[in-house]
């Protein structure tokens, strides 16, 4: 998921009675949400390959969820010892649970989504798909948005923090999907509402909680039925039934019938459609063997699902891409692609 929605999940359970356990909850929660994507920082390195490679594995996986809680107390609890206070000290038990808990909510929400998440790092790379709440999900912006701000005044402080986070989805959304920015602004609106309205009720947090949950909980369900009809229908196993970001009733399917690629989008009223398009799964070739082996794209392999090729003989490239995001023919594609410079003799 987004940070913004690990930072809200982690404010709203800080604005529950768990922010009164110990000194620093707080910071153990919101912190604790969004620790595992320290894995991050590797994009700005400039070695991107390298980035996704690691992406959503070291830092997400089950080894993770052991170190993580007890690095992030130990640092937590070198602050609260550097503070000049020193009547109240922050509880240890309280703050490796809650950062347990926090840490745990991360790769939680990073597997809901059809980007994936590998549990089993570093033992295993394997891949797992919840396919089943989109990356960006303006209604959990709404819901755990509103459980946040809504038992706050509109100080200069939540409004700065509001504008903030506005600012930063109409930059990231205007740069993917455009066509939601008039989602983002309806957002953004009933938040801003929810932070002016009155009167102010601390049980809102706890509320959105518990929605939030019942709406990942329907999402799974609604998900797992769907994708069962798909299956059924294409005769297929190898099938990605892909969450829209607004209709929880309506999905993107990609499916590997045979060896080819085909796409479409299945709705509980008007079922499976699939269009025209088909696209010749990866099959094998001393062309595709040589790219596999190339040291320059072994992180983008490592995470690929739906894998296809074309090659340029002229110019010995040959593009993969993953058909989950890319499907454009001719070029690399934008995300989801790379290219591959084949050696000479596959001219």
């Amino acid at each position: 998921m987004d940070p913004l929605t690990h930072t809200l999940l982690g404010a709203n359970l800080a604005s529950t009675r768990l922010r009164d356990t110990t000194r620093l909850a707080t910071a153990a929660l919101v912190i604790g949400a969004n620790l595992p994507d320290v894995d991050s920082i590797l994009y700005f390195t400039g070695h991107d390959d390298l980035a996704l490679g690691f992406r959503r594995g070291w830092t997400h996986g089950v080894l993770a969820l052991v170190v993580l809680p007890f690095l992030q107390t130990a640092l937590l609890l070198l602050y609260d010892r550097l503070r000049p206070d020193r009547e109240k000290r922050a509880h240890v038990g309280w703050l490796l649970c809650l950062s347990a808990f926090a840490i745990l909510t991360h790769p939680f929400l990073d597997w809901l989504n059809n980007y994936g998440m590998r549990w089993l790092m570093p033992f295993r790379p394997t891949w797992s798909y919840g396919d089943s709440v989109y990356i960006m999900d303006p209604w959990l912006w709404l819901i755990l948005g509103a459980g946040w701000l809504a038992p706050r005044r509109a100080t200069r402080v939540t409004v700065g923090i509001w504008a903030a986070c506005s600012a930063l989805l109409v930059y990231f959304v205007a740069g993917r999907a455009a066509v939601y920015l008039p989602v983002v602004a309806v957002v953004a609106l009933v938040l801003l509402a929810a932070l002016v309205w009155r009167p102010r009720l601390t049980w809102i947090p706890n509320a959105a909680l518990a929605l939030a949950a019942v709406y990942i909980a329907t999402r799974l369900l609604i998900h797992e039925a769907a994708e069962t009809r798909v299956e059924r229908q294409l005769a297929s196993r190898n099938v990605m039934v892909a969450p829209d970001p607004l209709d929880p009733t309506s999905w993107a399917v990609v499916a590997q019938t045979g060896d080819v690629c085909r796409f479409g989008r299945y709705s509980w009223r008007h079922g499976l459609a699939l269009n025209d398009l088909r696209i010749p799964v990866a099959k094998p070739s001393p062309e595709w063997e040589a790219a596999q082996r190339d040291p320059s794209i072994r992180g983008f392999m490592t995470w690929v699902r739906f894998p296809w090729y074309e090659i340029d003989a002229e110019r010995r490239l040959l593009f993969v891409r993953d058909a989950r995001y890319a499907v454009r023919r001719h070029g690399r594609g934008g995300f989801g692609g790379v290219e591959v410079q084949l050696p000479p003799k596959y001219r």
